[in-house]
């Protein structure tokens, strides 16, 4: 929608997108289709020569003076064992009736936090740059205002400007990528299936993002309802098609 508002004002624009059905109904002016897993828009990371090869795919359709144009690229990443990128499986999905001692959880993410320091420094000076600090909550006070919310609780936003629930989007976004990006720099991982299932299933921060999914889904506060139901936890699709009481629009 963007992209036909700009190309109005006479900006060219070009579209890369997962969701070909997507594509296909908002026919922007001119886009790339990628066969790619959900979340890995340029490829493997790390490999900067695929990585131009995807942009400059993308820019070669700037050469069509009209559209819509809807372009593949020519390469696959395949999704392994029928799931998507970071989906769940159904028995990781927690009610709120089952959630333990919130507490107790909360000690055990403090503690796998400080043990992935070391190799999260590590990887900031190899990468030189990192994507955690998006919510200018320090990071040992990401987890806490994590378990507020999971007590069923909203506390203060410690931003001016940002309020509580958006806010709680950005610390889940900055907490889960504190452990991405050191998990995947310490044990040369690229394969974001087997980075989700460790993040997921055998993370106590996982353990305590799932908990939250669970309150909040219950939660009379419809804003925090929708921003998690739609963006902390990637939806879990299997080959299949959507769970029950989903949508494959929901994508």
């Amino acid at each position: 929608m963007l992209a036909q508002y700009f190309e109005s004002q006479g900006f060219s624009t070009v579209l890369v997108g997962f969701v070909r059905e997507h594509m296909e109904a908002l026919t922007p002016p001119r886009a790339l289709w990628l066969d790619f897993p959900m979340g890995r828009p340029l490829g493997k990371p790390g490999d900067p020569d695929y990585q131009k090869r995807i942009i400059r795919s993308a820019f070669d359709l700037l050469d069509a003076s009209s559209g819509p144009q809807l372009e593949d690229f020519n390469d696959t990443i395949a999704v392994q064992d029928g799931r998507m990128g970071y989906a769940l499986p159904v028995d990781l999905v927690v009610s709120k009736d089952e959630i333990g001692d919130v507490d107790s959880l909360l000690v055990e993410v403090q503690e796998e936090i400080a043990g992935l320091a070391c190799d999260y420094e590590s990887a900031c000076i190899a990468r030189g740059r990192t994507t955690v600090g998006a919510s200018e909550v320090a990071l040992a006070d990401l987890a806490p205002y994590i378990a507020v919310f999971v007590k069923g609780e909203k506390p203060s936003s410690p931003r001016k400007g940002v309020p509580p629930i958006p806010l709680l989007k950005l610390v889940v976004e900055d907490l889960t990528a504190y452990y991405t990006e050191t998990r995947t720099h310490r044990d040369s991982i690229d394969d974001i299936e087997l980075l989700g299932k460790w993040f997921w299933e055998e993370t106590k921060a996982g353990q305590l993002i799932l908990w939250l999914e669970a309150v909040s889904l219950e939660s009379d506060d419809r804003v925090l309802r929708q921003i998690v139901d739609m963006s902390l936890i990637t939806p879990r699709f299997w080959s299949e098609g959507p769970l029950p009481g989903t949508s494959a629009s929901a994508w």
